[in-house]
């Protein structure tokens, strides 16, 4: 969902597509409750036609709904269960779009620095910000807020995770040790809009989207990789809505097309994959990972058949059950297996922060663990 296809050919904005979509499922809903069912976030004593009447144009958000509104974390696990095949997290998503002017502190802390539609007192944060990241991480400096000027096969884009210093020291780690002709670009000031997007800010959201894409366009990549799902997604509504050819595939998807470069060796025992809301089981990004997993320790089944597994970090800690939800979950991890590896980053970012007896990586650190071990040995 995005504004413009081409300078020729402009497409619906999200805003516009999204007021022709929900009164569609608003008709189509057969009021069944399942998707409030597998919903895995604190509800309100709500029906379902008061969720929908509160998803109209012009009617009123109760405040029960609001709650549940900004406690909902876009995870799409009442999706597939919904037997009328409607969007429920693009209903609820309208709904926050419709009360964005009363998000949470959380919500606007979140967007605070993030793209280029800023306020004054927002675009001044967001240079100090950069400022001070530069001096602090030096060696990361010469990748923050600056657009390549040379085109390349390969374009990684860690976009505001450029600020993951871990996880992006891997990455690029990684792509030199394989040969690969890349290229970076990153920062706050080329988000993706996909926060935008998850807080209902589809103007905002759209405006990133484009400038993303020109960014893009100027490096003409033939692959774009990330390490983050919802980057994932916003770079694949980008193939789709300028109809480039362009691959688009996750780091760990693209490594293990190069598997052949690294030591084939177990160097961990049994470790468990998080498998997020955007990188399900049965997704290529998925698939890389179990195989990643499996070529360097042996990969745990998951404790339920629940499917995806949510971080929980969408709703910007507005649901007080978060923390016990993350907390249970790891401790069915630990059952299972003592590690965690998480196919996104943020993920990743948000799991880590738990002090539990389970230790939680990325898949990218089981890469550069054997390339340690290997040159170990060779010493």
């Amino acid at each position: 969902m995005a504004g413009r296809a081409d300078k020729n050919r402009r497409s619906l904005s999200t805003k516009e597509l999204m007021k022709n979509l929900v009164p569609q499922y608003i008709d189509q809903c057969i009021q069944c409750h399942r998707c409030m069912d597998v919903c895995p976030v604190t509800k309100g004593s709500f029906k379902i036609n008061e969720l929908n009447d509160a998803t109209k144009q012009g009617f009123d958000v109760p405040p029960e709904i609001q709650e549940f509104a900004f406690n909902c974390v876009q995870c799409g696990k009442c999706v597939p269960v919904c037997p009328a095949n409607i969007r429920r997290d693009y209903m609820v998503r309208y709904i926050k779009f419709k009360l964005r002017e009363q998000k949470p502190w959380t919500y606007k802390r979140y967007l605070f620095i993030k793209g280029p539609n800023l306020g004054s007192l927002g675009r001044i944060a967001q240079k100090l910000f950069i400022s001070l990241k530069k001096i602090s991480v030096r060696d990361l400096a010469c990748f923050f807020e600056t657009a390549p000027l040379k085109k390349a096969e390969v374009l990684f884009y860690p976009g505001c995770y450029i600020y993951s210093k871990k996880t992006v020291r891997q990455t690029l780690r990684l792509l030199d040790y394989i040969g690969c002709p890349y290229t970076v670009l990153g920062g706050v000031t080329s988000c993706c809009g996909a926060p935008h997007m998850l807080q209902g800010e589809f103007d905002s959201a759209d405006h990133c989207l484009e400038l993303l894409y020109e960014k893009i366009k100027a490096i003409d990549p033939k692959i774009v990789i990330t390490a983050c799902a919802e980057c994932y997604v916003a770079v694949a509504q980008i193939k789709t809505t300028y109809n480039e050819k362009f691959e688009v595939l996750s780091v760990v998807e693209y490594l293990q097309r190069n598997s052949s470069e690294f030591p084939n060796i177990k160097i961990r025992g049994k470790i468990l994959l998080h498998d997020s809301c955007r990188f399900s089981k049965d997704s290529p990004q998925g698939s890389a990972a179990r195989h990643a997993i499996s070529t360097f320790g042996e990969l745990g089944e998951a404790p339920s058949a629940q499917g995806p597994s949510c971080c929980y970090q969408w709703n910007h800690g507005c649901d007080q059950g978060n923390t016990a939800r993350r907390i249970a979950y790891l401790a069915e991890v630990k059952n299972v297996a003592p590690t965690l590896a998480c196919n996104c980053l943020t993920c990743y970012e948000e799991l880590k922060k738990l002090r539990t007896d389970v230790e939680v990586i990325d898949v990218l650190q089981l890469f550069t663990e054997s390339l340690d071990n290997a040159q170990r040995k060779e010493r």
